[in-house]
């Protein structure tokens, strides 16, 4: 059984602290995280508590993750077998037809 206290520091801030058995420590974090969040709530916990750890390595915001790009090659290449861009016969431009 676990016992559970509500403190209130000098900003205001409400925090709860709960004393925990070690073997029901996974059940009671699984309740506080699937249970008492919603999932909205989860990812701004999650979001703090990065915060939090890259403040304790001197970093001050969280960085934009990087988009990774990759350029595959053709394992045929650009040109065709004969190393023509085009068929044999060039096409004739738009601008030449008549309506």
């Amino acid at each position: 059984m676990s016992k559970r206290r509500e403190i209130v520091d000098s900003r205001g801030r409400v925090w709860a602290i709960a004393k925990v058995a070690w073997k029901e420590a996974e059940e009671e974090d699984f309740r506080f995280w699937y249970e008492g969040l919603t999932p909205e709530q989860r990812v701004e916990a999650v979001g703090e508590a990065l915060e939090g750890c890259l403040k304790t390595r001197g970093i001050d915001a969280i960085p934009r993750l990087r988009r990774i790009h990759r350029r595959i090659k053709c394992p045929w290449g650009s040109l065709s077998r004969d190393r023509r861009a085009r068929g044999r016969f060039p096409r004739s431009s738009a601008r030449h037809q008549r309506p």
